[in-house]
């Protein structure tokens, strides 16, 4: 699908100039395989992992200013200005701007949840900002903008079904998931990435990705729900038993699938129909109401 980027008129300023603003959805992701290989020598994993964006999204709001980078958000807890991924991104590609910039964030993925929700952020102010300014930036210089601000970035340049090699910064688009509901549920408690990547030691499994980019050739559904797999699943699991609840109660309630999001600790199920999707997730809020739950769709690119 298209990236939806809407130019809603001039914003006066102060100056009496006249800016464009831009508005776009910032998506959110799964993994649908994440194999964990060795520990690099600059500190990162070695990863293969095939990612999906989702239809649950955050909203940048993005508008020229005179000069520099502001970058604003409506939830507490998540950073403003240089502290933020997005502001960080803008910087790589502070160079090409003509003029600055101000991005509000309105927030709706959960922080802390293994949804990439920082990471989208980041490559959507990438994208905003060259629409924003007509910059005509190629797709590899907006990929490697967005290696630098952070591993997650770059496949959400691209967003849709992505295998993601290295730390996660070598992405290429591979043939689109079929069609999926997805309930999406998260405990009351966030994770760390670093402390589970920390905690992960290497074993000598089946990586899943090769399987499933297999099923995704062939357009096979159930080749895809049987490929599923997440290397960092154990470790954050091992530390809060309630992920193994959620992940076989979603399975008990009809999901096709379901596995652990990113470092966690969401877990999603994938359904065939909308209404099964919402009656498992309306049982689960009803079981535990400290649940955050979502419903959405598989987004392609």
């Amino acid at each position: 699908m298209p990236d939806n980027i809407f130019f809603s008129g001039l914003r006066p300023l102060a100056s009496d100039l006249c800016f464009p603003e831009v508005v776009l959805p910032s998506f959110a992701k799964i993994n649908l395989t994440l194999d964990v290989g060795a520990l690099r020598p600059d500190g990162y994993h070695e990863i293969s992992s095939v990612l999906q964006t989702i239809s649950l999204a955050d909203t940048l709001s993005l508008t020229g200013i005179p000069a520099g980078i502001t970058v604003s958000c409506n939830t507490p807890g998540v950073p403003d200005g240089q502290d933020n991924l997005a502001y960080r991104a803008l910087a790589e590609i502070a160079h090409h701007l003509p003029g600055g910039i101000s991005v509000e964030i309105e927030k709706r993925i959960p922080r802390g949840a293994g949804l990439g929700g920082g990471s989208s952020n980041a490559a959507a102010a990438l994208k905003g900002a060259d629409q924003l300014y007509a910059m005509g930036l190629s797709e590899d210089e907006l990929i490697a903008a967005a290696a630098v601000a952070g591993s997650d970035v770059p496949f959400f340049i691209l967003g849709g079904t992505v295998l993601a090699a290295g730390r996660g910064e070598r992405v290429r688009r591979v043939p689109p998931l079929p069609d999926f509901w997805v309930v999406l549920v998260k405990p009351p408690f966030e994770v760390s990435t670093g402390k589970i990547y920390g905690l992960y030691q290497m074993k000598k499994t089946e990586p899943r990705t090769p399987r499933l980019l297999h099923a995704l050739e062939k357009g096979d559904r159930e080749g895809v729900i049987s490929a599923l797999g997440n290397d960092l699943e154990a470790v954050t699991t091992g530390l809060y038993q309630e992920i193994a609840s959620i992940k076989q109660r979603l399975l008990q309630l009809g999901a096709l699938g379901a596995m652990m999001a990113g470092s966690g600790p969401t877990v999603f199920g994938l359904f065939n129909e909308k209404e099964d999707a919402q009656q498992a997730a309306g049982k689960l809020q009803e079981e535990d109401a400290q649940l955050d739950l979502f419903i959405c769709k598989t987004v392609s690119a």
